[in-house]
């Protein structure tokens, strides 16, 4: 009779408690997933928190946390995660009533991107382990990995002649608004300069002088349609590293940027256009920007995305080209721009090594060859 009684009250627990599991499991159960920085540069470690609280009586002797990210998001090995596509982890915790646990894992980022984890499972049991619960709650954690800061001794020198063309040209341009003084009348002269009250004081002809614009203008076109036979992948990274390099560089020199980028947007697919940055407070804005670019996606035509926009009459005065692409519809477009621009402008193309350069004779003269070795 003790052991039927025994069994009839084990099974009344039994039942019991797996109801009050199937209610209330997930009542009271916060997780959060957070990234100790927004944004970190490629090939540095990031901190991610994994936050679990049971604001509860009732306890969790099994909950387990699972969720998904890129594999580009090195954590440590021999911990509770698999990597294929992606990387899938899957944590166990065992939660007291009222308790929070926090888990801390050192992350490598390996690769440039935007990186989110957007959705969370969870899995709880009753005492008895009879069954399983799940829950899928959403996350926006996010995480952007910058472009790598350039390093390589041969890369730099080229990039720093550049620099320094542009910062020399800046004041090349004319402001039409400001006057520095009045000179005589040479032949060259258009007559839209001349000071006729100066000229009827003198009884010669005498010309304004125009002082020269504080500020220029940069735009910085980067094609990262990769149409080779090989993936170059590492050649298109190389061009976005250059990109965020130049970009800070001009806006410490407080020269206006915009950048152009016939790749996608991982978040919103379209195309990058920045247009007029006007100091280093925009800076983040740019690399953010870099770090969302998608080059393994199918890209439009450099030309049929900017083709318009780069021949369009404007105030800037100079124009970067950064493309490893030296196919030829590429260049005959470069040369198209060449005869109208002259020489305000320069084609940085990246190359693996040196004697990969394939470019024409008339474009040598404004082009950099940047190698990986």
């Amino acid at each position: 009779m003790v052991i039927i009684f025994a069994g009839i009250f084990l099974f009344l627990l039994f039942a019991l408690q797996r109801g009050l599991y199937k209610r209330w499991w997930n009542r009271g159960i916060s997780v959060k997933l957070e990234f100790e920085e927004e944004m970190v540069q490629e090939g540095e470690e990031v901190k991610l928190f994994e936050i679990v609280e049971n604001r509860k009586r009732l306890p969790l002797p099994s909950f387990k946390v699972k969720f998904q990210c890129s594999r580009y998001l090195e954590f440590p090995a021999g911990g509770n995660g698999s990597v294929t596509d992606k990387y899938y982890r899957n944590d166990l915790f065992s939660i007291m009533p009222y308790q929070r646990i926090t888990r801390t894992h050192q992350i490598c980022c390996r690769k440039r991107g935007y990186y989110g984890i957007y959705s969370i499972d969870l899995v709880g049991a009753d005492l008895f382990f009879s069954e399983e619960m799940v829950e899928n709650i959403a996350a926006d954690t996010v995480l952007y990995v910058l472009p790598r800061a350039l390093s390589a001794a041969n890369i730099l020198p080229s990039l720093k002649q550049i620099s320094g063309e542009i910062t020399a040209r800046r004041y090349e341009l004319e402001d039409p608004f400001t006057h520095r003084g009045i000179r005589e009348y040479e032949p060259y002269d258009e007559v839209k300069a001349i000071n006729w009250k100066a000229t009827a004081k003198t009884g010669e002809l005498k010309v304004n002088m125009k002082d020269h614009t504080a500020v220029s203008s940069v735009r910085i076109f980067m094609n990262l349609d990769d149409r080779g036979v090989l993936r170059q992948e590492e050649l298109l990274e190389m061009g976005i590293r250059i990109c965020a390099h130049l970009a800070e560089e001009m806006l410490h020199q407080g020269i206006r940027i915009s950048i152009f980028a016939n790749a996608g947007d991982c978040v919103s697919g379209r195309h990058l256009e920045m247009e007029e940055i006007a100091d280093a407070s925009g800076m983040d804005g740019v690399l953010k920007s870099l770090a969302r670019l998608d080059v393994e996606s199918p890209m439009e035509k450099f030309e049929d995305c900017f083709g318009e926009k780069l021949f369009l009459k404007g105030e800037s005065l100079f124009t970067v080209f950064i493309s490893p692409d030296q196919h030829e519809d590429f260049q005959e477009m470069i040369i198209r721009y060449k005869m109208e621009a002259g020489d305000d402008f320069i084609w940085i193309c990246p190359v693996k090594k040196a004697g990969d350069e394939k470019v024409h004779n008339c474009l040598t003269d404004r082009t950099v060859f940047p190698t990986i070795s």
